[in-house]
């Protein structure tokens, strides 16, 4: 909280992970949870380009 934004008392998030809040963005950015990934799928790559040597 500043004197130009008096208003702001933080913030707060509920999940199923537990509770998280904060007063600033590194605080915000620190609390993101990344999302679970397939690890028991084969990985999958886009192929952009095809270079024909020779």
């Amino acid at each position: 909280p500043s004197s130009k934004m008096p208003w702001f008392k933080g913030w707060a998030i509920e999940r199923k992970e537990g509770k998280a809040d904060g007063k600033c963005l590194i605080e915000a950015l620190d609390a993101i949870l990344p999302p679970s990934r397939p690890t028991d799928k084969p990985l999958r790559l886009p192929l952009q380009d095809v270079y024909k040597i020779g």
